[in-house]
């Protein structure tokens, strides 16, 4: 019996044996050791993705692998990875793409080169249809007569000629003394006037004369609020006046009825919480306050800030945007929240949107084709598209996955997505 079972392990041992050598030596017919194998995409698959997931299967004894995307027989992504699976980190426009993954042992070339398979992609239905980086770290844009401003981090302000949609132009870029971290922005094209919150910045609103929107000047002076994240503009009797959302300090209100000056109007209004984002419509703006949630406030007289309305949101209100007889609020985790303010003493949450992915931190709506779209930021996972045709219930309809999305601006013809590793984003109804 011992003798037996002693030869049993001996032939269970030669069969392990022969076969992690045939793994580690299986031979096409040209001699060539067997090839990386693809998993997905698969051939021809057709995706609604803005980044591919592409993944392979694991090569024996490869110290990492090299990855090849192309488009329209152009080569646009050369990666090393040490994983058998990796996300695309650029931006993938609609198109037909071709990917093939090759394997390294030891410290030898790359070899034993897989298959060549092609997918594509379709995204509906909002395509990005352009794109292009800027020097900072962009957190928020505005358009305005086909350029585009960026609140652009540490670099300050940032151009972008956007009269072609398609290849938007990088013109240049702003960077003033003591200038800290540009995170909102706004643009009035009646008065020529740019206002980025400056975070940290001395001054914390700075201004720009966009009178020639290429080569921007000194805008006005005497703005001195302090840690200002968000800036919004609203017309009220003839006058300019310049909502800022100040994270300590609460709402600031200033009005450029003065030529080359602003002027603080009364005392900041401050919330019980601290202070994101800022939206301003007619006489009321609203103040999104983090774990406060939402406070609207009667400003038809500036100099005296009246709140009258308040509503608690489920996560953390960091940017809202007023749209008809609704305040709409990206609350953090929590995702997308509806509020209607009909009666704006009487707030009510109506909508939830909780996607259970991103960080909610910036919102965008715009008109296309007779039909009311939001885009929400969310972080790492890029940018979500609702639809307003019934405003008290949007309904999502779409994806844009990029790097980090910080913010989103819009005009007539598309939104625009401020990420943190790709710049400036233009994306369509396709």
């Amino acid at each position: 019996m011992k003798f037996k079972f002693i030869i049993i392990i001996s032939l269970t041992a030669l069969v392990i044996s022969l076969f992690l050598m045939g793994c580690a030596e299986r031979s096409l017919p040209d001699g060539d050791v067997y090839a990386v194998v693809l998993d997905s995409p698969d051939d021809s698959d057709t995706m609604n993705n803005s980044r591919a997931f592409f993944d392979w299967e694991t090569y024996p004894n490869a110290n990492g692998y090299r990855i090849l995307v192309w488009c329209c027989d152009s080569l646009i992504w050369d990666r090393i990875e040490f994983n058998s699976s990796v996300k695309s980190s650029i931006p993938l426009i609609d198109g037909d793409y071709r990917w093939c993954v090759g394997a390294r042992i030891g410290d030898g070339d790359f070899g034993h080169w897989s298959d060549t398979l092609s997918f594509t992609i379709d995204q509906i239905p909002f395509e990005i249809k352009g794109f292009v980086s800027t020097p900072g770290v962009a957190h928020d844009v505005v358009s305005l007569d086909n350029y585009l401003y960026v609140a652009d981090g540490e670099a300050g302000m940032s151009i972008i000629d956007n009269n072609i949609l398609s290849a938007p132009e990088f013109i240049g870029n702003y960077d003033w003394a003591q200038q800290y971290d540009a995170r909102g922005i706004f643009a009035d094209g009646t008065q020529n006037i740019l206002a980025i919150a400056d975070y940290r910045g001395i001054p914390p609103i700075y201004f720009f004369d966009i009178t020639d929107r290429e080569s921007p000047g000194a805008g006005p002076s005497g703005l001195w609020a302090r840690l200002c994240g968000d800036v919004d503009g609203i017309w009220m009797r003839d006058t300019l006046f310049i909502i800022v959302a100040d994270h300590d300090d609460g709402l600031y209100i200033y009005d450029l009825g003065t030529p080359e000056y602003a002027t603080q109007r009364g005392p900041a209004y401050t919330p019980d919480g601290f202070c994101s984002g800022v939206s301003a419509k007619d006489t009321f703006a609203a103040v999104a306050a983090e774990d406060v949630g939402i406070v609207i406030l009667n400003i038809s007289d500036p100099d005296n800030k009246t709140p009258i309305g308040f509503c608690d949101t489920p996560g953390e209100a960091t940017r809202c945007k007023f749209y008809d007889n609704y305040l709409y609020v990206a609350d953090g985790l929590s995702g997308l929240v509806a509020i209607d303010i009909s009666d704006p003493t009487n707030p009510n949450i109506v909508y939830r949107s909780d996607t259970q992915v991103g960080d909610a931190q910036d919102i965008a709506i715009q008109s296309f084709d007779s039909r009311v779209y939001l885009a929400l930021a969310i972080g790492s996972d890029g940018v979500l598209f609702y639809n307003l045709d019934n405003p008290a219930s949007p309904q999502l309809v779409g994806q844009i996955e990029s790097m980090y999305a910080y913010g989103v601006g819009a005009d007539s013809i598309a939104f625009y997505i401020a990420d943190r590793d790709w710049g400036i984003v233009s994306v369509a109804l396709e």
